[in-house]
């Protein structure tokens, strides 16, 4: 029993260490990737998630070019485009896992792949207008959210349960990874097909993903109690998890600060765009949009640094003292990027271009102030790593086992709908009062929300009784 003086970080980090280092825990019973990957219909599964989540990623890099050399370069268009991508997210997902439970899986990820890849096929039927692009952003959007569940809810199904671990992690890895190099690979797919025919490229990643999942032998499994659930159960539990988290201030807070960094993180991403062309490649704002997905990578390799560091050598730091520094962290180094600008432009590598058939790489031109940016985007997503997984380990260690999923369900939906409004006003701020002011507005409260945090009583009272 915990002494009254404890905090409740304190309690927090042995609880969590407790069940870590507990001979029961599936941290010690889980087998390595090699062995997972051994089991040839989990391989399946796995490399079409590969290449879907790789052409997932690419489809929006794409959009983005085709949007700003057809129609302008305005951020207002760009926000549109991602809520036309978000919506499906809010509207379908709990929807698509009522449908999923009562399909065959398997059928579904080979279906939802195959017909991604006729919608993007069709991209030169869609891009003749502006709204033509979103109600396309809009039907592949809400294809994927039947693929995104299917995927997930297949895992176990080909796995033994003391796998479940490996497995979901393997995902996860897999999930950053295509977050990294799916926006880089956007970039030079379009070099090497050209804007009018790269999407042929993408349609092929999903036919890919499409033959690697028809390898796969699945076994459907009934599960009688979800096979009959009705969207009115699917409401009911969402109420459910909505009182449940209600009822619970650890678990609201928690919730609380992963839509604040899930905001932090969507704001960015439209944000980029306009720093991509209005500071990268002014001579060239078309091309900068297209460029803009570098800035993502490499906040995407800050993330995976930072989930290195937090796991390896942060693991019994507080959890509320690395959250609140992920704040402060991700609010500097806002306002260094503001100040862009003033790095001078020059270059500094010339990465020489490839010719070879029909391929043509184009020369890549690396500038200080295309350096300065992409360390300040990993630094940003080493401090929103600092705050990610200390939010999801609260909410593992604090929600109930029978909760979870309803809980989750509500995370999920949350997330996706808190992400529009900070999206709309990330864009007409920086159409109206421009990018450098908008990165300022965003980054100084949230250093204002760092220092806060780990200035409270008992933060401080944390550092004190650390060992």
């Amino acid at each position: 029993m915990p002494m009254l003086t404890e905090t409740k970080d304190e309690v927090e980090v042995k609880s969590f260490t407790m069940q870590e280092n507990s001979t029961n825990s599936p941290f010690n019973k889980s087998e390595g990737y090699r062995a997972i990957l051994k089991n040839k219909d989990f391989l399946s599964l796995w490399l079409g998630q590969v290449f879907s989540q790789l052409a997932d990623r690419i489809i929006f890099v794409v959009f983005v070019a085709v949007i700003a050399s057809s129609f302008g370069v305005s951020t207002t268009l760009q926000s549109y485009l991602y809520i036309a991508f978000t919506i499906p997210a809010i509207l379908l997902t709990a929807i698509a896992g009522v449908f999923i439970d009562r399909w065959d899986k398997k059928y579904t990820l080979i279906a939802t792949n195959i017909l991604r890849a006729i919608l993007i096929a069709l991209l030169p039927v869609f891009s003749n207008t502006l709204f033509g692009i979103y109600v396309l952003a809009f039907l592949v959007s809400s294809v994927t959210q039947f693929f995104v569940p299917a995927e997930a809810s297949t895992i176990p199904a080909l796995v033994k349960k003391y796998q479940l671990l490996a497995a979901n992690s393997l995902f996860t890895t897999t999930m950053m990874g295509s977050l990294i190099f799916g926006f880089i690979l956007g970039d030079p797919l379009i070099n090497i097909f050209g804007l009018n025919s790269v999407h042929w490229g993408i349609s092929g990643l999903f036919i890919i993903s499409a033959i690697f999942l028809s390898l796969m032998k699945h076994k459907r499994i009934e599960v009688e109690s979800v096979s009959r659930k009705t969207f009115k159960d699917f409401l009911n539990e969402l109420k459910q998890g909505f009182i449940y988290i209600k009822n619970n201030p650890i678990v609201l807070q928690a919730m609380l600060k992963l839509a604040t960094l899930f905001s932090i993180i969507v704001m960015l991403s439209i944000l980029t765009i306009s720093i991509s062309q209005e500071k990268l490649y002014p001579d060239n704002p078309a091309l900068g949009a297209q460029k803009f997905a570098y800035i993502i990578a490499f906040s995407g390799v800050g993330m995976v640094i930072g989930s290195f560091i937090v796991g390896k050598f942060l693991r019994n730091i507080g959890k509320y003292l690395l959250i609140f520094a992920g704040f402060t962290l991700i609010g500097i180094n806002l306002i260094l990027l503001s100040a862009v600008g003033l790095i001078p432009n020059q270059f500094h590598i010339i990465i020489p271009g490839y010719d070879f058939a029909q391929v043509h790489l184009a020369p890549f031109l690396l500038t200080y102030r295309m350096i300065f940016t992409y360390v300040v985007a990993a630094f940003i997503g080493l401090g929103a790593s600092f705050i990610a997984i200390p939010v999801q380990t609260i909410l593992h260690s604090s929600v109930a086992e029978d909760m979870r999923g309803k809980v989750f369900g509500v995370q999920f939906t949350m997330l996706s709908t808190s992400s529009t409004l900070p999206v709309l006003f990330a864009a007409f701020g920086a159409d109206m009062i421009g990018v450098t002011n908008m990165l300022v507005i965003i980054g100084v409260p949230l250093i204002f929300l760092g220092l806060y945090g780990l200035t409270r009583k008992k933060i401080v009272n944390y550092l004190k009784t650390a060992t």
